[in-house]
């Protein structure tokens, strides 16, 4: 199992940092991730699944279209959207990106690539609760870098009309 709890800890200073450089309050984010109130923002900020459709959410409130993270790995999120339903629209390919291509499976991985794996290297009970995860609309970071690195991917960009997505990691 991967320990990505430095990364996860990593990119919420690194939106911490966001939100103050672009004067983005906890209260100002909340509506738009969804959340009752700005104590939820904060908890989002420290919680260990953080999910990758509010860390987009998060820099597109910021206008922040990269962010770079050089330690315990380094990482790199870039977003090019302006709007939350542009971000759910990202997100939603992203999903779909890691399918075996030809395959009217929908859940199916690459050959050579089990969500039985997923779950070893992420700490999921099952490859079912792992591959659940993926699809629900909050989508932990640790399990996007993870799939990510089980399927070899340095690097990895989807688009949805002129909306993009690129993440990128170094592999160890």
């Amino acid at each position: 199992m991967y320990d990505l709890a430095p990364l996860i800890s990593a990119l919420q200073t690194a939106l911490r940092n966001e939100m103050a450089r672009a004067g983005v309050t906890y209260e100002d984010a909340a509506a738009p991730l969804g959340f009752a109130n700005k104590s939820s923002v904060a908890r989002l900020l420290v919680k260990e699944r953080m999910c990758l459709e509010d860390t987009i959410k998060l820099m597109i409130l910021c206008k922040t279209q990269k962010i770079t993270i050089q330690k315990p790995f380094r990482f790199q999120i870039e977003v090019k959207a302006q709007t939350m339903a542009q971000a759910d629209a990202l997100m939603e390919a992203l999903r779909k990106s890691v399918f075996k291509e030809g395959t009217t499976e929908r859940y199916r991985l690459p050959d050579g690539l089990t969500w039985e794996q997923v779950a070893e290297h992420t700490g999921f009970d099952s490859g079912k609760s792992a591959r659940k995860s993926w699809f629900l609309l909050q989508t932990p970071v640790y399990l996007v870098v993870v799939v990510l690195r089980l399927l070899g991917k340095r690097e990895h960009e989807v688009s949805d009309g002129p909306c993009s997505l690129r993440i990128s990691q170094a592999i160890n």
